[in-house]
């Protein structure tokens, strides 16, 4: 049995609960949130949340995952948290307003925060086309037949009260993939946004790696395929380890950290062979904003981390070897991937020379100018206060409107 399938036959299971939820009375200043399935303490939610649990002493912050070193995680920084389906967890659901999540409501407990606010924070403006704008097969045959009519009619897969995003662009594409009413999609920046204040090579160095021996930093952050079911040859062969002296004479760290869900190969050698190139994995560095201040250049292929970037105002290139694959035969992407790219757009390592010399000549500069406009105008620091805000004002409305 695949984990999707998995994971429906768990909410089919509980369904009983939804009766409860929906006719709780709900407590306006318990907010309940959660992550990428219940798995991680990450993301926009992750941001929001301490921002509520440490500057809104009139709300309650709670954080519901469905795995304990989540949990464990949360308290060690001195935050409430829960098992999603644990006694605590499914009480505390069935008495909050609003439920946060980057995902779905399979982010929290699905069940007993039926009745609630769902709103969804998302986990990045999307280029790869999602929900019911993407091509799917993960349940074969049926795939499109359950997204279109019968997704919405389960707990976890039911469309959120609201969608929040970082930018217009994110608006007009999430109105699409979740087929919301405009009104109910708002662009506000995102919390995450807020990694950018983190001090990002004392994080990489505690993990071990100096990056101060090195003149210019370069983040590869590929993302996955076929909805996680692909791999990619990260070295292309012979590609990367030819691309080694190159990097050593102009100093350049490689640091490579791949989407959680993708299967990357032929790279660790590499890795253990050579001081140029090192992994950031999700596993020592799970929000990968955290490390953007110390990247000189990013390089990822669709990936919504280039639109985070943006806001660093800093160059990107997107690396794409499996262009005409991905844009035909897995999920698409949104707009015109070469049209709107805010720099280079290669298919190999070997191609990363020139790229860089194109980037050093500012040829790339207003087209990443115009990016960094339609992506990150709203980057202020002050995208907790605003959701915050807007959040407050969604509770009084809920209020009012079943008065």
């Amino acid at each position: 049995m695949s984990s999707y399938t998995l994971r429906l036959a768990k909410q089919l299971a509980w369904l009983p609960l939804c009766l409860i939820g929906g006719c709780f009375p709900r407590n306006d200043s318990l907010w309940i949130f959660g992550a990428w399935h219940g798995r991680q303490f990450a993301d926009n939610t992750s941001y929001l949340y301490r921002h509520v649990r440490d500057h809104e002493p009139s709300l309650r912050a709670v954080w519901l995952a469905h795995d304990q070193e989540v949990v464990q995680r949360v308290r060690e920084e001195g935050g409430e948290a829960y098992l999603a389906y644990s006694v605590k967890g499914i009480l505390l659901s069935l008495r909050a307003r609003l439920f946060l999540v980057t995902h779905s409501a399979e982010d929290i407990n699905a069940h007993a925060s039926f009745g609630g606010q769902l709103i969804n924070l998302t986990h990045g403006t999307p280029l790869k086309r999602l929900v019911q704008d993407a091509r799917s097969s993960r349940l074969g045959a049926f795939t499109s037949v359950f997204d279109r009519y019968l997704r919405r009619a389960l707990p976890g897969q039911r469309r959120p009260q609201q969608v929040l995003v970082a930018s217009d662009v994110g608006r007009e594409r999430m109105i699409s993939a979740f087929g919301l009413p405009s009104d109910r999609v708002t662009a506000l920046g995102y919390p995450r946004w807020n990694a950018f204040q983190e001090n990002a090579s004392t994080l990489l160095e505690q993990a071990g790696i100096d990056i101060l021996a090195y003149d210019k930093v370069v983040l590869y952050a590929p993302t996955l395929r076929m909805q996680g079911k692909g791999g990619l040859d990260v070295s292309q062969g012979k590609r990367l380890k030819a691309l080694l002296p190159w990097l050593e004479k102009h100093r350049v760290l490689l640091l490579i950290r791949g989407h959680t869900s993708l299967k990357m190969s032929g790279v660790q050698a590499l890795i253990e062979e050579n001081a140029s190139i090192c992994e950031a994995p999700v596993s020592l560095f799970p929000d990968v904003n955290a490390l953007f201040p110390a990247v000189d250049v990013l390089i990822t292929d669709y990936s919504s981390l280039m639109f985070d970037y943006a806001c660093l105002n800093r160059p990107i290139i997107l690396m794409a070897p499996d262009l005409d694959d991905y844009l035909n035969l897995d999920v698409g992407v949104y707009g015109d991937y070469l049209a709107d790219a805010p720099g280079p757009v290669i298919e190999s390592w070997e191609q990363l020379p020139e790229a860089w010399e194109s980037l050093a000549n500012k040829v790339h500069h207003q087209r990443l100018a115009t990016f960094v406009a339609r992506h990150a105008a709203m980057n202020d620091g002050r995208e907790c206060e605003r959701v915050t805000s807007h959040l407050r004002n969604s509770c009084r409305l809920e209020v009012a409107n079943h008065a």
